[in-house]
């Protein structure tokens, strides 16, 4: 796995958090935890997808590896 910056660690933080409430995670529910707009949250799971840490279902569903 490629090293992250802090802003990608806070995303994966949220990603937990919400997976605590619900087993489904979506970026909508990112952008609203986060209170930062839906490119935002697209742009960083693209990030994490390449990163390794995250798989992402189209249009869909977050999972954290």
């Amino acid at each position: 796995m490629m090293k992250i910056n802090e802003s990608s660690e806070n995303y994966l933080e949220s990603i937990l958090i919400l997976e605590q409430r619900n087993p489904v995670v979506r970026m909508s529910d990112i952008a609203t935890l986060l209170q930062v707009s839906k490119p935002s949250v697209n742009k960083a799971m693209g990030v994490l997808k390449e990163a390794g840490y995250i798989r992402q279902e189209v249009y869909g569903t977050i999972f954290i590896f």
